[in-house]
């Protein structure tokens, strides 16, 4: 054990040295006390409720998990699905502006956010996930909606259209993850014993917040609030061996060569990408659009794997043309998107 414990300071020294003082500061600000700064102590739930839950939040029990979402404006319905280790409010771009004209609901996944794990961690996986969001659509007692999801939420709303297909009138897939690709090489270090092991118990914020700078294709744009919620979510109660757990998913996945359904989704997609997404990179877009029947493509110089957090203003715009002028505007191709971005960065647009 001991010797674990020198190979785990001697990783978090390198990592330190490789993500420089701003990380280290960064997750020093987001911690409530050195105990948390460490990252073996758990920050407690009236703490993060104080903070994460207001008058808008909802609860509903689905699957062993307690389910915190929040349902605002009125209108057509839009459902958004964030990616690994985030939270509802990755959205919070968003929000204001489009729950002037759709009713909008936000939740935090199964696994993470106020919702947390399932009442049996074992239980939690891809299957899990998908299953539990279809079930929380159900007690909505909803018709049809938009949906849109990012990274792993773009992999759970792709798998949910393509099997509910008459449920989704319209999808939004920003930087999604699914298909088979070579994952970051921090992943794999997580997916390592003694990490994968070590991690259950301690998971040093400093790790968090380098991770996000390396999500964002620009780091400027990262603000202090997001990188709190990233770090003081990851040490909620039962945090760390889900986040372990979400690794291995995510590994296996990328590893995993079997056919998906994808072609099965029938609603017109949108698919936005940050063309500096390190994490899951732009050129995957094409697997998409040779699955998927009905698909366009826009895509962000410059950006990274959590565009509607890194530029919410651009993202936004384009998902309001999508909704109200439908398919037509946006490219076709991954060479098309990429040149009509430069277009329009040229022209000032």
């Amino acid at each position: 054990m001991r010797l674990t414990v020198r190979f785990l300071v001697l990783i978090l020294l390198l990592l330190s040295g490789l993500s420089g003082c701003s990380s280290i500061g960064s997750a020093m600000k987001a911690s409530p006390s050195l105990a948390n700064a460490t990252g073996f102590a758990d920050i407690p739930m009236p703490y993060l409720e104080e903070r994460y839950v207001n008058g808008q939040s909802r609860f509903m029990d689905v699957n062993g998990y307690h389910i915190h979402y929040r349902d605002q404006g009125k209108g057509d319905t839009i459902i958004l699905l964030h990616g690994i280790f985030s939270a509802l409010q990755t959205w919070d771009g968003w929000v204001d502006e489009l729950s002037r004209t759709h009713r909008v609901i936000t939740l935090d996944m199964p696994g993470y956010g106020m919702t947390g794990a399932p009442e049996n961690p074992d239980d939690f996986d891809e299957a899990n996930i998908v299953n539990t969001f279809a079930k929380f659509v159900e007690r909505l007692d909803l018709d049809t909606f938009t949906l849109a999801g990012n990274s792993l939420g773009g992999f759970v709303a792709a798998s949910y259209a393509a099997q509910y297909a008459n449920r989704v009138d319209r999808l939004v897939l920003l930087d999604p993850f699914g298909y088979p690709q070579d994952t970051p090489w921090i992943l794999s270090l997580g997916t390592s014993f003694p990490i994968q092991f070590l991690g259950q118990y301690v998971q040093p914020p400093v790790i968090i917040t380098m991770t996000l700078r390396w999500a964002y294709g620009d780091p400027r744009r990262m603000k202090e609030k997001d990188v709190r919620r990233y770090v003081q979510m990851s040490q909620r109660p039962g945090a760390r061996p889900i986040y372990m757990k979400t690794l291995e998913m995510v590994e296996e996945r990328a590893e995993n060569n079997a056919p998906l359904p994808f072609y099965r989704i029938t609603a017109p997609t949108l698919l936005m990408w940050g063309e500096d997404d390190d994490w899951v990179p732009v050129d995957l877009a094409q697997r998409w659009l040779d699955d998927l029947p009905n698909v366009r493509l826009v895509t962000y110089p410059g950006v990274g794997h959590i565009p509607m957090e890194e530029v919410p203003e651009d993202t936004l715009k384009d998902l309001e043309r999508f909704l109200s002028q439908g398919l037509d505007p946006f490219p076709g191709t991954l060479a098309e998107a990429r040149h009509s971005m430069d277009d329009e960065a040229h022209s000032g647009g």
